[in-house]
């Protein structure tokens, strides 16, 4: 409950941020998206069945990479793009 309870409130947050960006931001609005709907499909998860579907497992040989889910993998995309766009911008001013 407390996880739920925490990304929703980030969820409130990113949205307040999307709420006062700049048009002209376009990646930093993506990677925004990106997190708020991979916190939102977690806590969907979290909220129906109380616990997190990490669907997504592979293997190599002995090799086992961690379990996870398509709403990781969004919220993982969105930071990076955040990253890469903050960088990007840090290096034009």
């Amino acid at each position: 409950l407390a996880f739920a309870a925490i990304a929703l409130v980030v969820s409130v947050v990113i949205l307040f941020w999307l709420s006062r960006l700049s048009p002209k931001r376009l990646w930093e609005a993506v990677g925004l998206v990106l997190i708020l709907g991979g916190a939102i499909g977690n806590v969907w998860d979290r909220i129906l069945l109380g616990y997190v579907v990490d669907f997504l497992d592979f293997y190599y040989g002995n090799w086992h990479w961690p379990a996870f889910n398509v709403a990781d993998s969004a919220i993982f995309v969105g930071a990076a793009i955040l990253i890469i766009d903050g960088l990007r911008s840090y290096r034009k001013s």
